[in-house]
């Protein structure tokens, strides 16, 4: 949900797409863990901190009403849990297509 949000396919280095899918799995990892204990270290790719936590705010910004939603509602968070499998399911069986997953 959150890499879908906020990569957009107008990253035009490699690095811009790797920072902001780190961020996302950071955020991922922190909001399903009981505490932020989780090292930043892996997480960064870029010189600059407050670029990551720019990104950060960002995405909490953005997605927290959803990602909040995925405790508070279990049909949601089932949406959201099939649409992820399917995603990895697609990815394995479309290796050559140039569509992003939950393209139709």
């Amino acid at each position: 949900m959150l890499v879908r949000e906020l990569v957009d396919g107008e990253e035009t280095k490699e690095a811009e797409l790797q920072a902001a899918v780190l961020t996302c799995l950071y955020l991922s990892y922190s909001y399903m863990g009981n505490e932020i204990s989780y090292p930043l270290k892996p997480f960064l790719v870029e010189d600059s901190k407050d670029k990551f936590w720019d990104r950060c705010l960002l995405i909490v910004n953005r997605l927290s009403s959803n990602m909040l939603r995925i405790n508070a509602e279990p049909g949601f968070f089932t949406e959201i849990f099939t649409e992820l499998k399917a995603c990895g399911m697609n990815t394995s069986a479309n290796a050559g297509s140039n569509l992003p997953c939950g393209a139709a």
